[in-house]
This record gives structure tokens, sequence and C-alpha cells, in this order.
């Protein structure tokens, strides 16, 4: 395998910017916001003896919900580490409208920028979150023109 094949360089199609916003920030609404409950929820039920039945199951409720908490701590760390590795205004600007949720002049505020070029930032930030999390996982989120 070449570092081209690994890093994908040979993809020369061009990206939508306003679908592929679109799109990640339907996966940060909703998959993402899911992905976090799972996380931060415990598997562990507390035992009731109420209506006891011997139940038999080929599987284990109770580790496949383990398991599965622990792939989504996994991915959120993941994403939280794609957000992170941008760079500081395209962080900030993808913080503050996708993940906080401020209002435009608050992140005009915190960045210097008026809306035109925040949306720039906007658009370049969700395409290269999406590019980031397609190289370390299976979640792909370019939509190509």
């Amino acid at each position: 395998m070449q570092l081209s094949d690994l890093l994908n360089n040979n993809d020369n199609r061009e990206i939508d910017l306003s679908k592929t916003r679109i799109k990640v920030t339907n996966f940060m609404d909703n998959q993402y916001q899911q992905l976090k409950y799972l996380a931060n929820t415990s598997p562990l039920q507390s035992v009731s003896y109420d209506n006891v039945r011997v139940k038999t199951s080929p599987n284990n409720s109770i580790e496949d919900k383990t398991i599965r908490q622990l792939q989504a701590k996994e991915y959120v760390r993941i994403i939280d580490d794609c957000i992170n590795s941008l760079d500081k205004i395209q962080a900030t600007v993808f913080k503050g409208k996708i993940i906080q949720h401020l209002p435009g002049y608050r992140i005009e505020e915190l960045t210097g920028y008026m809306h035109t070029r925040l949306h720039y930032y906007y658009n370049v930030s969700c395409v290269e979150f999406a590019k980031k999390l397609s190289l370390v996982t299976d979640i792909d989120l370019i939509v190509y023109k």
C-alpha cells in the first residue's frame, strides 16, 4: 500500500460544500447526540425479583450493552478529536454553530469575522471535519458534485 492510497489522495472529485455541511450538521444533531447519550448511560440495571422467570438466551444482553457503550465512547472520542484538530477559527465556528448553537452575532464576537466570512468558515470547517472523520472511521459525510 502506498501513502497516496492510505491518505486517499487519488480522489479528484469536487466536494459539494453546502450539501456536505448539511450532512455534517444532520450527523452532529442526530447520530452524534445519540452516541453521546449511549456513551454516558449505564448498561447495568438494578435487580428486580418480582415475577422472576428464567430466561435462557444465547447472548448476554448486559455484555452487549457494555460493548455498545464502549464503542460509542470510542466514536465520541474520535469525533471530538476531529473537531479539536481543526484550526482555531474553524473549530470556533464549528463548535459555536453546531455544538453550542450560538447565535451568529456571538460567533462574530468570538472570531472577529462578519457573517459572510463566517459562512465560508462554516462550510470549510464542515468539509475539513468530514475529511478527517472519514480518514479515521467508517463514517463518510462527504458529498461530491
